[in-house]
């Protein structure tokens, strides 16, 4: 069988030394430590994970802390923000319902974390509120801006979170049925491949396309010093080649025996990763492969904080999902403090939550009324 795409590329090295030029090649930059396989610390490793609920305590409370609070001038006092925030990050870490969360609160106040117990209905109404999806997505990238040294290998991908227990996401995945698709939010997700830190998330519904998804969340890597993003064959796209040549990175991207790409037609970075592809397949699935930290992060979520949902309705399911996020987050910076010595400072980002976008999401809140109540 005749592989055209060898014949291709050899007809363009041979154009290239009959004009004495050297044919184009990828440059892979180095990326952190290499990603080289360490023996784990396991010292370091129990000290995080027996002083992590506390840490976790902590570390919320300080996030909790930049959210900035709206005026009120009348009215019954409301619940504040960094207390809505923090007793809905307890109750999930807690993996409890809202009524058996409240002892939790009772002591997270005797600690001086919140201050005041809130009723577990003024929980749900937070997470029912429409721009609690905005302001959890803002705190997401936040919780994550701590690690971002650390970071310069990303991956993409995205997985099921259902609401009740008589069906799994790899059912309705792969027995294509769509009945299923209904009942299961979709969370696209973009980590860090070295400590796996959730850098940025979108939730939609289940039947919707993984590529149309990854342009928003590839914003979140500005702050970021990107060399590599790793994606499956479901965001082949020459749009996504340009935005993450764009951040100064190279996308991993296996393409399929069928690809011909032309000259002058496609993108010179989809080209360039082809040839890679072709010539260097052995070195571009070490890169690619990075991207198996993805399913890592969504096994460690579904976990520790449940594969299912609680809420009921489509707009409560997506704030009830990213609040674990930041809760995974949260437990990543704890295990980063104690094997690498991060030091943490939310307040170095106060300014990512202080615009016109989260004082109108506050304003907001007052008009849906997140009144205290009394139990």
């Amino acid at each position: 069988m005749i592989n055209k795409n060898k014949i291709y590329w050899e007809k363009e090295d041979k154009i290239a030394r009959v004009n004495n030029e050297s044919p184009k090649k990828v440059e892979i930059q180095p990326t952190l430590n290499n990603f080289e396989l360490n023996s784990i610390d396991w010292h370091k490793y129990n000290l995080a994970k027996t002083q992590e609920k506390r840490l976790f305590y902590q570390l919320l409370h300080e996030l909790c802390s930049i959210i900035p609070e709206p005026l009120q001038e009348k009215g019954r006092p409301r619940a504040k923000l960094k207390d809505l925030v923090f007793s809905l990050g307890l109750k999930l870490y807690s993996n409890y319902s809202g009524r058996k969360v409240y002892s939790d609160l009772v002591h997270a106040k005797g600690a001086g974390y919140v201050s005041n117990n809130l009723h577990y209905n003024t929980l749900t109404d937070f997470l029912n509120c429409p721009v609690t999806y905005d302001l959890l997505q803002r705190l997401l990238t936040i919780s994550a801006l701590p690690l971002k040294h650390l970071e310069d290998s990303f991956s993409i991908d995205s997985s099921g979170f259902g609401s009740y227990q008589y069906e799994r996401w790899i059912r309705t995945r792969f027995r294509n049925n769509k009945k299923g698709w209904r009942n299961y939010i979709k969370g696209h997700i973009f980590i860090g491949t070295r400590t796996n830190v959730i850098i940025s998330c979108e939730a939609t519904y289940g039947n919707q396309a993984d590529v149309k998804q990854a342009p928003k969340l590839l914003e979140s890597l500005k702050e970021f010093n990107v060399k590599e993003v790793s994606m499956d064959a479901g965001y082949r796209s020459q749009r996504l080649h340009q935005i993450v040549e764009s951040l100064g990175g190279l996308p991993f991207v296996p393409f399929s025996p069928r690809t011909n790409p032309k000259v002058g037609k496609a993108p010179e970075i989809w080209i360039r990763m082809f040839r890679y592809f072709q010539t260097n397949k052995e070195d571009f699935m070490k890169h690619y492969h990075k991207r198996s930290n993805v399913e890592t992060v969504f096994s460690m979520v579904k976990m520790r904080l449940g594969e299912f949902l609680k809420c009921k309705k489509f707009d409560t399911q997506r704030s009830e999902l990213l609040m674990k996020f930041i809760c995974h987050n949260i437990c990543c910076l704890v295990q980063e403090i104690y094997d690498r010595g991060v030091h943490v400072d939310f307040k170095k980002f106060i300014d990512k939550l202080t615009d016109r976008k989260v004082e109108e999401a506050s304003g907001l809140m007052v008009d849906r009324n997140l009144q205290e109540r009394d139990l």
